[in-house]
């Protein structure tokens, strides 16, 4: 079960170094250059396996150096930006499910129960969001169209396309003033607690709201099993190049169910602007959503749940709803990876 059985978009792949959580797998050859450098031993606790088969997929790359053109934009792009509210945010979601309490989650006592809740304990901090798979994740300020400020996690699965919840991109809540396509959102690449934009390549990029795409069936419906978007950089900010980007599959029920994916994102009852990451398992599938036990928090919405080895990550669901006794997401399934790849630039 690993990525060299997998079959892929017939698409022209940007080159980039190795991943710095670790080597080539087994039997693999790159024909693209690379750092010479040693791979670093990774964040504590970040363990890679092998990516299960999956029947679609998107290739994953981990990027390369910033050019001096894309760099100089960055730089001119962030210093138009404001600074960012010192008021706590809340989740984008609370406009479109209302405000929900989180109910508190501890691990059963005895190791016959089946339906075993994630508690905050098992989460990581990411020490340096610098490090793959850590710098494709986001963390998104979001204006809805009535002014009010929340909060969601997108990752990048193209040079300018990166993915994220539905509800991040439209609000469902008809009869309210934050109803529909929101205002903007301020993109933040491998944020670590920065209140203002770093260097490039890191730098924040706020995105308008006709770039950003959503499916209908969560527009139109609020239907969960489509409550999925995208968000498109301007064509002189391809940062997925830089910092790369993750693929995505199809994989079968089985397979789901016998191996533990990773969520990672920008919980908001942490540290500001801090990423968390889980690895664990999913517990129940169905044609359109995965449900895992893995603790999420509101500001996790768009977060991407993959697969990872030592050089790839394949994300195999999008992070959408907080409930009990598991947390779930969007699965990519054949329809899901059709829509993403047309929203690929």
């Amino acid at each position: 079960m690993n990525l060299r059985n997998a079959t892929y978009n017939n698409e022209p792949q940007p080159s980039y170094e190795r991943a710095l959580v670790g080597g080539l797998l087994p039997n693999q050859t790159s024909n693209t250059k690379t750092s010479r450098k040693k791979p670093t031993a990774g964040i504590s606790g970040f363990k890679t396996g092998k990516i299960p088969k999956h029947r679609k997929a998107s290739r994953s790359a981990n990027g390369r150096r910033p050019s001096r053109d894309l760099t100089e934009e960055l730089a001119k792009h962030a210093a138009e930006l404001p600074r960012l509210p010192k008021r706590k945010l809340r989740d984008i979601s609370e406009l479109s499910f209302g405000r929900r309490k989180q109910k508190p989650r501890r691990k059963p006592k005895g190791p016959s129960h089946l339906e075993m809740a994630a508690s905050p304990a098992q989460r990581t901090r990411v020490a340096d969001t610098k490090v793959v798979p850590f710098r494709k994740v986001c963390d998104l300020l979001i204006t809805a169209r009535d002014g009010t400020l929340g909060t969601g996690t997108a990752w990048f699965i193209s040079p300018r396309t990166l993915v994220t919840a539905g509800h991040c991109i439209a609000v469902f809540r008809p009869g309210t003033a934050a109803h529909g396509l929101v205002s903007k959102i301020l993109v933040m690449p491998a944020r670590n607690g920065e209140t203002t934009s770093p260097p490039p390549p890191f730098s924040w990029v706020e995105i308008q709201q006709e770039n950003l795409r959503v499916h209908d069936g969560w527009r139109l419906n609020g239907n969960l099993d489509f409550d999925f978007g995208a968000i498109i950089l301007p064509p002189n900010l391809p940062l997925g190049n830089i910092l790369g980007v993750f693929g995505f599959g199809d994989f079968t029920d089985p397979v789901l169910l016998a191996n533990k994916p990773i969520l990672s994102g920008y919980p908001d009852d942490v540290p500001e602007g801090t990423q968390w990451f889980e690895r664990n398992s999913i517990k129940r599938i169905t044609p359109a959503r995965i449900f895992y036990d893995i603790f999420t928090f509101g500001g996790q919405s768009g977060s991407p749940v993959f697969f990872a080895d030592a050089t790839k990550q394949v994300a195999c669901g999008i992070h959408d709803f907080g409930d009990t006794p598991f947390n779930s997401g969007v699965r990519i399934n054949p329809a899901v990876v059709a829509q993403l790849n047309a929203w690929k630039v």
